[in-house]
């Protein structure tokens, strides 16, 4: 793990704050994984250049999310998201792997998508901090950038799940990671394309504005709008997809 990459933020945040937000990227596109353990807080002074107590606050700000565990003896260690509900996680789980299941599943996904992401958007965007739009706005500026389709579908993951975890409740945070799985199939290459990309670059970029100016109401409609185009975008590729099949066939 190459630590002093963490330095590469040029956020207008405190040392402590911009620690948070690199630790948390890392965190949520799985370098840092379950399980893992971050040096100690005397090692992380000394590689980044800052005092101990700009460590502590980071690290502490990163265990009142849920995101990390810090025990006396075993260190800071990187926790999963499934593991904050216990036992009702477990259950949760089997419950959505089982409803998803069908013939109508892109369908089943979107309704889904549709009853869960625009609330969740709507109160993030009354508890966004700066931090978290600074995190926000680095996915979304990076998501503009990436051409390619697989790199992009994980991005858009990321984004989502931080939006969640940006409501400050944990167990929305959790219901979006046992969800991601039912959920993938509507990302997945088959059903992606270059118009559908940029579709939903320029949707990220409305649900981050929208969220950044604490607009409740934008937000949630913004979000609501993006997964019915996602759903429009999705079923003209597998349109398309099912009629080229039809035509090789003829």
């Amino acid at each position: 793990m190459d630590w002093s990459s963490l330095t590469r933020s040029s956020a207008p945040l405190s040392v402590p704050d911009r620690l948070a937000v690199d630790l948390e990227r890392l965190i949520l596109e799985g370098e840092l994984k379950e399980g893992d353990r971050l040096p100690a807080e005397k090692e992380l002074s000394e590689l980044f250049g800052v005092s101990r107590v700009s460590i502590r606050q980071a690290l502490h700000e990163l265990e009142s999310r849920g995101l990390i565990a810090r025990k006396p003896g075993r260190g800071t260690t990187v926790l999963p998201l499934a593991s904050r509900g216990g036992q009702a996680g477990m259950t949760l789980n089997a419950l959505l792997t089982a409803s998803a299941n069908g013939a109508t599943e892109l369908a089943r996904i979107m309704e889904l998508r549709a009853i869960i992401e625009p609330p969740i958007a709507a109160l993030a965007a009354e508890r966004l901090t700066s931090r978290d739009a600074e995190q926000l706005r680095t996915l979304v500026e990076e998501m503009e950038r990436e051409v390619d389709l697989e790199r992009y579908a994980d991005l858009d993951r990321q984004f989502h799940q931080a939006i969640s975890q940006y409501t400050h409740n944990p167990l929305l945070a959790q219901l979006t990671d046992l969800i991601s799985k039912e959920i993938a199939p509507s990302r997945r290459r088959a059903v992606q394309s270059a118009e559908r990309r940029n579709a939903s670059s320029a949707d990220h970029r409305r649900i981050f504005e929208a969220l950044a100016e604490h607009d409740v109401a934008r937000a949630e409609a913004e979000a609501r709008a993006h997964v019915d185009s996602v759903l429009r975008e999705a079923l003209k590729v597998v349109s398309s997809n099912w009629t080229h099949k039809v035509e090789e066939r003829a």
